[in-house]
């Protein structure tokens, strides 16, 4: 055998769950990014081709690729101009005439571009202008079903919130009355404190108040008036708006924050998720969202440990197996060996197969014991379909009363008569 020998913690289960959990994390960034490319290149593609209307008077580009005599293919220009427009024949017909005397010229509209140099009444149109901002009931009525809004403005990260670096700002939602007793708002409050500054600046609902930590920056999202209270997604957008034009003017371009609104609050992640894609496009403020577990993932172990069926495993719980016959948990968490003779525990009737049952119901009903007696005359009763009453008054039997549980142990055994 050549080559490196291999870790201990390169096993079998463990690198393929490891392998399948980081193409599963490369899978999903990679389907993000195409389908933010995807719409980034038709926003683009429908700045170019909206339709654009030129009236009798209005000075635009031609586009003529033609090639001249004397001049290199590098140095000429494949826009001429300026032209004025003489006449709007149809809706993409335009007859043209050059500024500086010719023949007029009839062209179609894509050959033609608006020309904003000595012109002062023209306007360039600009990116807000072709997509202009929602307000909140467009935004309900066009984001809160399945639909995405992928901008590329957040990005979700299994990670500590307050383990990111400095140089991003901080960001929950708390009540106005700013009792953060529970949930994130609790750690904000042991953290960082100067609940006595937060109070000075009072605010209201849908406001942002801030705060300073070191090199850190803290915002609090007013989102509801009580902390007993539900936010609405109207006082999320309003806090959202105002926490946005506090961040351009203090020009801080990273933010962290949990899924906000979405924990003790119960609002729809997706829907605030839209939110921040939508309020925060074209200003590019990224936003990492951290949803971190401090308990870690779930173990899935189903290969069972070698060394521990044989001559018995000195891993412990650190070990990458199985260990399905362990039966002391505190041992198993202080790491210790495993000191319980192997065999499996017995199951109860209703997990047996009916082979196995049916084994227990003849060893039960052959025994001699009245209370095993009448423990098996009331399953017995049960697959025979007979009332509950019947099998209570049979179990709170005596062992007095053993002839009595014989007597409907044997009547309950008996084969039914078929009606003709």
């Amino acid at each position: 055998m050549f080559g490196c020998k291999p870790g201990d913690d390169v096993t079998g289960e463990d690198y393929v769950a490891n392998l399948r959990r980081r193409m599963d994390e490369a899978h999903e960034k990679v389907r993000h990014s195409i389908r933010t490319a995807s719409d980034r290149m038709k926003m683009t593609y429908d700045v170019g081709s909206s339709e654009t209307a030129y009236q009798p008077g209005d000075l635009v580009w031609l586009y003529n690729p033609q090639k001249r005599r004397g001049l290199s293919p590098k140095l000429q220009s494949s826009w001429e101009g300026p032209y004025e427009v003489v006449k709007k024949i149809n809706d993409v017909i335009y007859r043209i005439k050059n500024a500086n005397g010719g023949k007029p010229r009839v062209v179609h509209f894509n050959r033609l571009a608006p020309f904003a140099g000595d012109n002062a009444e023209a306007q360039v149109r600009e990116l807000q202008q072709l997509h202009p901002e929602l307000n909140f009931e467009d935004f309900m009525a066009t984001h809160t079903g399945t639909a995405k809004a992928r901008f590329g403005v957040t990005r979700e990260e299994h990670r500590d919130l307050f383990a990111v670096p400095d140089e991003y700002a901080l960001a929950h939602c708390v009540a106005r009355d700013l009792r953060m007793s529970r949930g994130i708002a609790s750690e904000f409050q042991r953290l960082f404190g100067q609940v006595d500054e937060l109070e000075r600046q009072g605010g209201r609902v849908g406001q942002v108040l801030e705060l300073r930590s070191g090199q850190r920056r803290l915002y609090y999202l007013i989102s509801k008036e009580k902390s007993y209270q539900k936010p609405t997604y109207r006082t999320v957008w309003e806090a959202f708006l105002d926490l946005r034009e506090k961040l351009l003017t203090a020009n801080v371009l990273k933010l962290a924050i949990p899924k906000l609104a979405c924990g003790r609050d119960g609002l729809d992640w997706r829907i605030i998720r839209n939110m921040l894609e939508v309020l925060f496009k074209f200003t590019g403020i990224e936003i990492l969202v951290c949803s971190w577990n401090p308990r870690g993932p779930t173990e899935h172990r189903t290969v069972d440990c070698f060394f521990y069926q044989t001559s018995g495993c000195k891993k412990g719980v650190l070990c990458p197996s199985r260990h399905e016959r362990f039966r002391d948990e505190t041992a198993l968490r202080r790491g210790q060996e495993n000191n319980v003779t192997p065999g499996r525990g017995k199951k109860a009737f209703e997990d047996c197969n009916p082979k196995v049952q049916t084994r227990k119901l003849i060893s039960l009903i052959e025994s001699t014991s009245p209370v095993e007696l009448s423990k098996a005359t009331e399953v017995v009763l049960r697959r025979a379909g007979k009332c509950d009453s019947i099998v209570k008054e049979l179990c709170s039997a005596s062992p007095t009363r053993g002839t009595n549980v014989k007597k409907a142990r044997g009547a309950s055994l008996e084969k039914p008569t078929k009606l003709s």
